[in-house]
């Protein structure tokens, strides 16, 4: 071999490790429940897929030719296990965190999201709200954006919402999960505080048709608590609704319990083990969320004797503080 082509070999030696070293790589690692289960990276603003991977022995591995940043969401049987984003070099996931690691932005998007879910276990969505604009005003020109974006929406008011996507990149402007919340937004500035409740359709506890009206009492002050017997924060949440009815329930405060996308047996057995004593509307499924335009629950709305909406989205706390003011002046 001359000198010549000893260094045009190496020269190209380097190029083609330069060029993997660009490639994004995800290295996955799952327990033994999802051995054999198909993961699939799915563009997380349109949900099309970008790549697939089947998991064996606890390991996948996805690499991308393509090294344009993308936002992505990692899916297994159709649930979001975990966060990505697809820039160069190598990151890793498994099944005990929710984003990746290893890379600037995938750094970067989990310590944001712990902070994230720091504030979301303080149950306060005005302090969740002023996050995820903080958030996406920083990274509105990478693919963190796409996320913290979304999230805004997902709870802001309409005006916004409209401001937001007014100057949002095109990507997030155009994507079906943004029309999806501009849509939400909407809905929720429809039943906003002053406004009177919506009524819809679901099952008494004998499985007979009735609705959300037939629990709401004039004259009463009434706290609809938006539930699930799957859904964590709801079950932790309720011995405070439990200390809030006991205190008001002889002073002009009922709660009716709403238990959406939810098996009755599993809402009722939930409710014998929680010791659950306020009335439940079973089987509305996604109707409320279709009415009132909440995007996670539990969510609480409190009614005004005169039907009309006085809060909605508050915490227990908050709930409590309104109900210290609002029936003790009853009283007086």
């Amino acid at each position: 071999m001359t000198v010549k082509s000893f260094i045009t070999g190496c020269a190209v030696s380097m190029l083609v490790m330069s060029a993997c070293s660009r490639q994004p790589k995800l290295e996955i690692s799952m327990s033994d429940k999802f051995e054999g289960q198909n993961i699939e990276l799915v563009n997380f603003l349109d949900s099309t897929s970008i790549a697939s991977a089947t998991i064996t022995g606890g390991k996948a591995e996805i690499s991308l030719p393509d090294d344009t940043p993308v936002f992505a969401a990692l899916m297994i049987d159709g649930r979001t296990r975990a966060f990505y984003v697809t820039e160069p070099g190598n990151a890793s996931v498994n099944d005990s965190t929710n984003s990746a690691t290893g890379t600037p932005l995938n750094d970067r998007f989990a310590s944001l999201l712990t902070t994230l879910d720091s504030i979301e276990d303080l149950d306060d969505m005005p302090a969740y709200i002023d996050f995820v604009k903080k958030a996406y005003n920083e990274n509105k020109d990478n693919p963190l954006g796409h996320y913290f974006g979304i999230e805004w929406i997902k709870y802001a008011d309409l005006a916004q919402v409209d401001s937001l996507l007014e100057n949002a990149n095109e990507a997030i402007r155009m994507s079906p999960k943004a029309k999806h919340y501009l849509e939400f937004a909407r809905l929720r500035d429809a039943t906003a505080p002053g406004k009177t409740f919506s009524d819809f359709e679901g099952e008494d506890a004998d499985g007979k048709s009735t609705s959300l009206a037939a629990f709401v009492k004039p004259g009463t002050y009434t706290l609809v608590d938006f539930w699930a017997s799957w859904c964590p924060y709801c079950i932790k949440e309720i011995p405070e609704l439990s200390a809030l009815y006991d205190k008001w329930k002889d002073s002009g405060f009922d709660i009716v319990g709403v238990a959406v996308r939810d098996v009755p047996e599993d809402s009722k057995a939930a409710i014998n083990k929680h010791n659950i004593s306020w009335p439940v509307l079973f089987n509305t499924q996604r109707r409320p969320y279709e009415i009132y335009g909440f995007s996670g629950i539990p969510h609480h709305i409190l009614i005004g004797p005169d039907g009309k909406i006085i809060s909605r989205g508050e915490s227990a706390s908050q709930i409590q503080e309104r109900l210290e003011s609002l029936l003790n002046h009853k009283e007086d």
